[in-house]
């Protein structure tokens, strides 16, 4: 019997990844462009981020990439009030369901992603 491999979750959070990169390009926004700024390179840090690591987790899975995007997810979650996007509606809602997609597929993944690297021990 094939062991599972997290791969479907780690193949969403890499689309999820790069989504989060280009959002910027595609959101409009109404915020100050110093507010807008902040909101866009945070989008593209953490969406790159995202996309490499659950790049990584497809080739070998390991438990700190399942991790590095839990704690990006909830990053996601609480970055609108840290940096003061919270007011404009399309990039709050990014961030906030990209954070909760990208921590619950890594909540899924990691005790997976945990069971293999016991296993290989």
């Amino acid at each position: 019997m094939k062991q599972p491999n997290a791969q479907w979750e780690n193949w969403l959070n890499l689309i999820l990844g790069v989504w989060l990169f280009i959002s910027p390009w595609v959101l409009l926004s109404s915020l100050s462009p110093s507010a807008t700024a902040l909101a866009h390179w945070n989008f593209w840090i953490v969406g790159a981020v995202i996309a490499i690591s659950s790049g990584l987790a497809l080739q070998n899975l390991k438990p700190w990439e399942e991790w590095v995007n839990l704690v990006l997810g909830a990053w996601l979650i609480i970055s609108p009030w840290v940096f003061g996007y919270a007011a404009d509606v399309s990039l709050f809602w990014n961030s906030m369901l990209v954070g909760l997609a990208v921590a619950v597929f890594a909540v899924f993944a990691l005790p997976v992603a945990q069971r293999i690297t016991h296993q290989t021990v």
